[in-house]
């Protein structure tokens, strides 16, 4: 990041030309932390700036005065399957540990890091040592004392060989990362702990994303007692430091919070607990809205949208969302290894009807990872369907008959089982015969992970800096590439994107990666999807986050009760 950068951000503010939420999402994407940037802020400005770790007093206009108690009841869309995040990467995981345990690095509702467990940090000249500094007097939900010796055991256990962690790769560019990882070094000298109150994390490079990547569901804080009492097994328990208290757990039923009377935010939750039902059904969950049943609903199902928000007595929230929704190709499995095949499929994609049965209109096609509205994308033409040119290259590949195959997609979410179902219509169309199933995400994600499947209709949302999501599906050899992908030249520019702190030139970067993606075709990406959430009048204080979190439960209160 140069100089110019930066006076260009306080110049803007100074001016009034922009609103503090975009400032602080390109502050972000800058790799300036929000307390360096009050600090401009207020050089640019002329007097003092004050901060707030609250998301309501930061982005909240003037309202009522928050009420305390009363309970929310809330549908969720999808059955978490287990509360360990570093199990799986489903999102209905994460929107359960959101609510129970803490990480160190936040994000903002406009992405930008924000102090969370860490109070403070800082970042060496080179950008490699990253120095947090902890916050005092927070405890566990079972009383336990937090320390730095819970921050070490816990992104420790994300490299242990033994975790299995499916966000592994996070980390490793944490000095000494890829040997532990790997078994051939029993410490990991890159996370340490000279004190109590202070983690020190070494990297081997640095790394533009590497807050952002603190703050997301596999780099939350847990407390080592608590874990080797279970000898590592939490899939069913859970002890956090977060605002609200894991009671119950009834598998593709509920899960119930109760409120942290000791949560380190003074005055927060407003809330005495969440009672959480599991509704995939679209058609439940809007019902139980409306009859007052429940109190919120995510995933407020596309096709209700207009009828939700036209409804006395709800309000909706939301709009854009980070997120992809692709068809997965197995380039180990044949004859999907030949790119001919691959470009068939492709070549017959036509997104407008899969937009409008999976998402009723609120999306965009695209054939990229990232939306051109994302940083790291870029305008593109979405190339219309070519049925022939699709026959053609299948004859040419040897087969101009088609073939059988097996597609596969995730149960509980309309918008996939929905392009799935008009994706196996439009593979017909050339001859490939999809047996497709939709499958609960726990026998989904272990299909992935074993490489057991053919094609599938999957996505990958919620995140925050591009790296992540680009090595994690597309690094050869990470865990998370379920595909079987590998180009030497894509390996070479993820390593490069993550490194880079300039913007305009990691846009750059991930613009040739993804005309590589382009040509290759791991995936096939359909469309980028709003998302929005359904509530009652009554809940006050949510704020929609563009990766979907529901964070700022911890700053709802209800009104009238």
């Amino acid at each position: 990041m140069g100089k110019s950068d930066i006076h260009e951000l306080t110049d803007q503010l100074a001016r009034e030309r922009t609103s503090r939420r975009r400032l602080l999402g390109r502050a972000a994407a800058l790799g300036v932390s929000l307390s360096a940037f009050s600090g401009l802020a207020a050089s640019a400005s002329g007097g003092s700036a004050s901060r707030s770790t609250g998301l309501a007093s930061a982005f909240q206009e003037a309202s009522p005065v928050p009420v305390a108690g009363g309970t929310l009841n809330v549908a969720l869309q999808a059955d978490p399957s287990t509360l360990d995040p570093l199990k799986a990467g489903l999102t209905a995981i994460w929107k359960v540990i959101e609510h129970i345990n803490d990480s160190v690095i936040r994000v903002d509702p406009s992405l930008a890091p924000v102090p969370g467990l860490a109070e403070s940090w800082e970042i060496s000249e080179d950008g490699t040592v990253y120095t947090f500094h902890l916050r005092s007097g927070i405890t566990f939900h079972d009383g336990a004392p937090f320390t730095s010796d819970d921050v070490v055991f816990s992104w420790t256990r994300v490299l242990d060989p033994a975790t299995a962690a499916v966000n592994a790769a996070n980390f490793l560019n944490v000095k000494g990362g890829a040997a532990f990882l790997a078994g051939e070094a029993t410490e990991l000298e890159g996370i340490q702990a000279p004190d109590e109150a202070t983690v020190v994390v070494t990297l081997e490079q640095p790394e533009a994303s590497f807050l952002t990547i603190l703050s997301t569901a596999g780099s939350v804080i847990f407390s080592r007692a608590f874990v080797e009492a279970h000898n590592g097994d939490i899939s069913q328990v859970a002890n956090g430091t977060g605002p609200f208290i894991f009671r119950d757990y009834v598998p593709a039923t509920s899960v119930s919070f109760e409120k942290n009377p000791n949560y380190w935010e003074a005055g927060l939750p407003y809330l005495d607990g969440i009672e959480a039902v599991i509704a995939s059904d679209d058609t439940a969950r809007t019902g139980a809205l409306i009859q007052g049943a429940v109190d919120f609903i995510e995933y407020a199902p596309l096709r209700d949208v207009d009828t939700l928000q036209g409804t006395d007595g709800i309000k909706v929230a939301g709009d854009s969302l980070t997120n992809i929704r692709y068809l997965g190709i197995n380039l180990a499995r044949e004859p999907f290894g030949d790119v001919r095949v691959r470009t068939a499929i492709s070549k017959v994609i036509d997104r407008a009807p899969i937009i409008e049965s999976a998402v009723f209109g609120h999306g965009i096609g695209v054939d990229t990872v990232f939306a051109p509205s994302f940083w790291a994308g870029f305008e593109r033409e979405v190339p219309a369907p070519d049925i022939e040119g699709a026959k053609a290259l299948l004859a040419e590949a040897g087969y101009p008959d088609g073939f059988e195959t097996t597609l596969i997609t995730y149960a509980p979410y309309s918008f996939m089982t929905n392009s799935a179902i008009i994706v196996q219509e439009q593979l017909a169309q050339i001859g490939i015969r999809a047996d497709y199933s939709a499958l609960e995400p726990g026998t989904i994600s272990a299909q992935l992970i074993a490489r057991d499947f053919d094609l599938v209709v999957g996505g990958s949302n919620s995140w925050i800096d591009p790296h992540p999501v680009l090595l994690s599906n597309f690094g050869s050899g990470q865990d998370g590439n379920t595909t079987s992908y590998s180009n030497p030249a894509v390996d070479e520019l993820i390593e490069r994107g993550g490194l880079e702190t300039d913007l305009a030139v990691r846009a750059e970067i991930y613009r040739e990666l993804q005309e590589i993606l382009l040509v290759d075709l791991p995936w096939v990406p359909l469309f980028v999807a709003n998302q929005y959430e359904a509530m009652k009048e009554k809940v006050q204080g949510f704020i929609h986050f563009p990766t979907g979190s529901n964070a700022s439960f911890r700053e709802v209160w209800l009104s009238g009760e």
